[in-house]
């Protein structure tokens, strides 16, 4: 299949990639939205504190799925070259710097993860409901990083449809454990927030058996050389940090961006922030298709150099980005018409749901250009340049945390002109990406 998909290119090897990743995330976001949806009914503030406790989470793992990210791109363009064998020391290697790196995140957490809350949350409540689902969620970290490492394994070698269904079990068991833990139901102890947290630990952990099982169950995935641990290479694990490192710093970037953004809107009182929590869950409703094309780019760019076939990159490229814009137009368009529906979802509140409106506006233009600029970004770290990915987003985050600072200092702030922070920064992203792909010496990239 992946030769086939090497060579010829229609839209078809495309979404076989694609397909399974953005059903993946698909799953993943819905758990999000019953997550939402549950908390929405415990109060307001249960929800904001678990939107600023999920993000805070989703920061950290975001440095495990950075690095794994650059991974990725190392065993696609190892598959590219066909060198498989290499495939399996190069994820040992990878294994080698993440597990240690999880266990310090951990205790990091454990020791000072309430000092750090208490230092710049507003509401002594808020505060109290973040803290009760940290001490649980954090329990995840490690399985959260093995899994990462699964899935960088089985994206760069093109077989994607195991992450599909990883999603789906690991989304499974953290609805059904979400609403028996969060409510009490089933015998279960009714724990509210910290219910949330160990949901999504018993969900991870399954995740982790579920990829162990698979993959010790296959035949094909010998060749790989997954199981067999060839001897430490310092010189491979200082290659793949190269490549890897500013991936995993990127992505901090990113979503401390992302987190940054929450804990400002929290200073401007708990209904913005209610708002903006749900406005969260539709923008990642209508990217959903983006991250799917994202790897894809990431991994068949890397392929591409790897087979030494540059000069297909151009056309590749061009059809993942009409894929992208049409599927979140699409979905804009259809999570607009159905808004009031999805609002009710989260809550009863009517003043709550017209505050949302005027938000839902430019999140919808934000999208349909971050659906353009993110896979011209992909690129950039597909072909292997990270450092360059790394400079641009540290740019466009800064830009965009002054801008949204500004904007809630303003004194005049509403919650959709603080939104519109997200249309700048796909503005800016998209431009420096162009201009390096344009003008970048970035096709003889070696990883």
């Amino acid at each position: 299949m992946a030769h086939h998909a090497a060579s010829t290119l229609k839209y078809g090897d495309i979404l076989k990639i694609s397909l399974p990743i953005i059903a993946g995330s698909a799953i993943e976001n819905l758990t999000a939205i019953f997550n939402t949806a549950f908390l929405g009914r415990v109060g307001p503030i249960a929800l904001g504190a678990v939107a600023i406790g999920g993000i805070f989470y989703m920061a950290l793992v975001m440095i495990g799925f950075g690095f794994g990210i650059g991974t990725q791109i190392i065993v696609a363009r190892r598959f590219g070259e066909k060198n498989l064998k290499e495939i399996g020391h190069t994820l040992h290697h990878s294994a080698i710097f993440l597990l240690p790196l999880a266990i310090v995140i951990f205790c990091l957490v454990q020791s000072s993860g309430n000092y750090f809350f208490h230092s710049f949350l507003k509401s002594k409540e808020v505060e109290t409901g973040v803290i009760d689902f940290m001490n649980y969620r954090i329990w995840g970290i490690l399985f959260a990083f093995i899994n990462i490492l699964f899935k960088a394994f089985y994206i760069g070698i093109q077989k994607t449809k195991i992450i599909g269904l990883s999603s789906l079990l690991i989304a499974v068991m953290n609805i059904v454990f979400d609403y028996s833990l969060i409510f009490g139901h089933f015998g279960f102890l009714k724990m509210g927030v910290a219910g949330a947290g160990l949901a999504s630990v018993i969900a991870e952990v399954t995740g982790t058996i579920f990829f162990i099982i698979y993959s010790m169950s296959r035949s094909d995935i010998s060749e790989f050389r997954i199981t067999k641990f060839s001897g430490f290479d310092y010189k491979l694990l200082g290659k793949i940090f190269k490549i890897a490192s500013p991936v995993m710093f990127q992505f901090s970037i990113s979503f401390g961006g992302w987190f940054v953004f929450f804990a400002l809107v929290e200073q401007m009182g708990e209904i913005p922030l209610a708002v903006s929590n749900i406005i969260r869950t539709f923008y990642m409703i209508v990217l959903l298709p983006l991250w799917g094309y994202a790897s894809a780019t990431n991994t068949l760019v890397s392929y591409k150099i790897g087979s030494n076939k540059v000069n297909e990159i151009g056309p590749l490229v061009r059809r993942i980005l009409i894929l992208s814009i049409a599927s979140v137009s699409t979905l804009v368009f259809l999570t607009d018409i159905f808004s009031h529906f999805i609002f009710r979802l989260y809550t009863d509140n009517l003043i709550l749901i017209q505050a949302c409106y005027p938000v839902l506006v430019v999140v919808s233009v934000s999208s349909i250009l971050v659906s353009t600029s993110v896979i011209l970004f992909n690129v950039v770290s597909g072909a292997g340049k990270t450092m360059v990915s790394l400079f641009t987003e540290s740019i466009v985050i800064s830009i965009y945390i002054i801008w949204t600072y500004l904007m809630v200092h303003s004194g005049k702030a509403t919650t959709a002109k603080v939104w519109t922070s997200e249309i700048l920064y796909g503005f800016i992203m998209g431009t420096i990406s162009a201009l390096y792909l344009k003008y970048g010496n970035w096709k003889k990239s070696s990883v």
